[in-house]
């Protein structure tokens, strides 16, 4: 066999075993995302429980948060929420997805309207995001 051929099987080799490494490790970086997410999800129920207001807010804006970026890494792209739940109204029914608009909602008049929130409302979009992002992680 030819000394060119030979350099240009081992090139191409060392080309595929490159891309193999590269992708195996943004599956793992992935992975971890998906992993913080759900840990982050986690740590703010007790906000969504708690009898300070500003907590209440503070955690419903950042399930908001992390809502949004399970979508993108669902999807992604780098789109945002609400647009992103347009894309995934497949994936809920019917009620869960008009609940998940609620929260979304929510989270909207906190920010904009400076909108104090009690803490069944609190409580309520800590569920419905909790069983959203779970869904849409999957």
């Amino acid at each position: 066999m030819d000394n060119a051929v030979i350099i240009t099987i081992l090139i191409l080799v060392a080309i595929a075993v490159l891309f193999l490494m590269v992708s195996s490790g943004q599956k793992k970086e992935r992975q971890k995302s998906r992993s913080r997410m759900l840990n982050s999800l986690e740590a703010l129920k007790a906000g969504a429980y708690s009898d300070d207001l500003a907590r209440r807010r503070d955690t419903v804006i950042k399930l908001d948060n992390i809502l949004s970026k399970s979508l993108q890494y669902r999807l992604s792209n780098t789109k945002l929420c609400g647009d992103n739940l347009k894309l995934v109204s497949k994936r809920f029914k019917r009620t869960e997805y008009d609940k998940l608009w609620e929260a979304h909602k929510l989270r909207n008049r906190i920010v904009h309207d400076d909108l104090d929130v009690t803490e069944n409302e609190a409580q309520e979009a800590y569920k419905i995001y909790n069983m959203s992002i779970h869904r849409i992680l999957k």
